[in-house]
């Protein structure tokens, strides 16, 4: 079974506007990215921060609307322990570093492959999931819409109270 047909608790809990309790929260696979020098990055390095995973791909009209959102988020709430994640699905290529250069992107950005892609169940993009500070999915969202970047900003600020509450970050 895929990642995305298990996340499917999460998106119906997007609708329902209240995070679901940490025992019903999915783990995330430990997946692999590298970045544009071909370092490879595994994901549990970003345990102890809400991780905000974005695919993309550059020839993803809505994914022009939706990563400046991301960056907006970045903006506020990197300083308070969020990591946004920029995960291209184009494989590292000129057209990336044009797109990222033109977009004036400051998200750290990575690369995944096709098989990483068909094994999270990830068939569109953009698509984005958060994690918590344990690296369990919270959220995700097929898609964009001005109305998912207002829930993730809520998430992504409960994540954050969610942890001061423990004595986190």
């Amino acid at each position: 079974m895929t990642v995305l047909l298990t996340l499917a608790s999460t998106l119906l809990a997007a609708a329902a506007g209240s995070l679901p309790a940490a025992s019903e929260r999915v783990e995330f696979p430990n997946i692999e990215m590298a970045d544009a020098a071909g370092q490879v990055h595994r994901l549990e390095a970003f345990r102890g921060t809400v991780t905000i995973l974005n695919f993309w791909a550059t020839w993803c009209g809505p994914c022009r609307y939706e990563l400046p959102e991301l960056q907006k988020v970045s903006n506020e709430f990197g300083g308070q322990g969020v990591v946004v994640l920029a995960v291209n699905v184009d494989g590292p290529a000129p057209q990336v570093e044009r797109f990222i250069a033109s977009t004036g992107l400051a998200l750290p950005v990575v690369f995944v492959d096709g098989r990483t892609q068909a094994e999270l169940g990830i068939d569109r993009i953009p698509f984005t999931v958060v994690l918590d500070r344990q690296g369990k999915a919270v959220r995700a969202y097929a898609g964009y819409s001005a109305a998912a970047m207002k829930d993730l900003r809520e998430v992504t600020g409960e994540l954050l109270r969610e942890g001061a509450k423990k004595g986190g970050k």
